[in-house]
């Protein structure tokens, strides 16, 4: 059985996620050309957690396993 799961997506959302993705990457790239490592690593982390928010927008696709009963498949 498979099972769709929708989340209410707001308008722009998509949008304004991928924006944001776009200007942690510049941050992060910025700061590596600086020799800021640090800065650049929260950046990249930022910027992941950006398009972790943006996949997990629209649908949701959930696969459901029924148990089998004990007695099927089973030699005594």
């Amino acid at each position: 059985m498979t099972v769709t799961l929708t989340k209410p997506v707001k308008e722009g959302q998509r949008a304004q996620l991928e924006a944001e993705a776009r200007r942690h990457a510049m941050v992060a790239k910025e700061a590596a050309e600086r020799g800021d490592v640090d800065a650049a690593a929260r950046s990249i982390l930022a910027l992941l957690d950006c398009e972790r928010r943006q996949a997990s927008q629209g649908p949701q696709v959930m696969q459901v396993i029924k148990p089998r009963s004990a007695s099927r498949g089973l030699v005594s």
